[in-house]
């Protein structure tokens, strides 16, 4: 396949794909594809959060079960915290859908969609017969949109209750870096790295203030992660079968501005993410 012939079916299957929220692994091998070369990839990834992460989501949860919802100082703070966790972390389970081709020299592109947004990359990568270490950078353009109605908890004060995303776009960096293996005959890689990089969210969302009103919200988020990785294929050409998990410290801090007098809402959240990953690999 030509460069040009790949170049357009990467073209293509960006046109095709549609979406919802999750984790971006790489799902790669650190070893570049040969110019002209085209791989696709389909699988399934998702999002863990642990720790503070995992403490703020559970007490945004909590406060649609407490009477009057989050009404003092500490409750708003922990609502917050949640909310943010939410929205710039994304836990959850998405589709994964990949395409990749080689550019010659050792250089390769992608592209990849993972739910939550796309991804786009570039790297280049110092070979031998079996080991690499590839360098790269790659952009992310973030957006979600959810219809899911929202159900009102009965109660009698003024707290904060619940908060339903109902659309998000964002834009972020990031620094990839893989060391890898791969076998004589192809049919086993394996390959480790770091990653580190940042996104910033810019969303609307709607929030229930006790008893039962559904009060509209804009708000931005910036996260900022680093972490590792580990991976492996095994398969014989043109299919493999691909799996990587990712761990990686994530911070994040954001606002709500509330279209009511409950006044604006300001979070800051850390902790732990996990995001494990699966897809199946064909090459062209």
């Amino acid at each position: 396949m030509t460069v040009r012939a790949g170049a357009a079916t990467l073209a293509l299957a960006a046109g095709l794909l549609v979406g919802c929220g999750g984790g971006a692994p790489l799902l790669h091998p650190a070893h570049a594809l040969p110019e002209g070369d085209v791989t696709f990839a389909a699988g399934t990834s998702g999002r863990f959060t642990m720790g503070g992460l995992k403490r703020a989501e559970a007490r945004l949860d909590d406060a649609g079960r407490l009477p009057g919802g989050a009404q003092d100082a500490a409750e708003r703070r922990d609502f917050a915290k949640g909310s943010i966790s939410r929205v710039a972390v994304g836990p959850g389970v998405a589709p994964f859908v990949a395409a990749r081709i080689g550019l010659g020299n050792h250089r390769e592109a992608g592209l990849t969609y993972v739910g939550r947004g796309f991804r786009l990359d570039g790297r280049h990568a110092f070979e031998w017969p079996s080991l690499a270490l590839s360098f790269g950078v790659a952009g992310n353009v973030a957006f979600s949109h959810s219809s899911r109605d929202l159900q009102p908890v009965p109660g009698t004060n003024t707290g904060l209750r619940t908060m339903s995303l109902s659309s998000l776009k964002g834009f972020g960096l990031e620094l990839p870096m893989l060391f890898g293996y791969r076998s004589s005959a192809d049919v086993v890689k394996l390959w480790a790295g770091l990653r580190a990089g940042f996104e910033r969210d810019y969303f609307n969302a709607s929030i229930v203030v006790a008893p039962d009103t559904p009060v509209g919200a804009e708000g931005r988020a910036t996260r900022y992660f680093a972490g590792g990785l580990v991976g492996f294929a095994i398969g014989l050409s043109p299919i493999e079968v691909r799996a990587e998990l990712d761990a990686a410290y994530e911070s994040a801090r954001g606002t709500l501005w509330l279209s009511s007098a409950s006044g604006d809402l300001v979070g800051d959240v850390a902790g732990w993410s996990l995001t494990p990953a699966m897809a199946i690999s064909a090459k062209f």
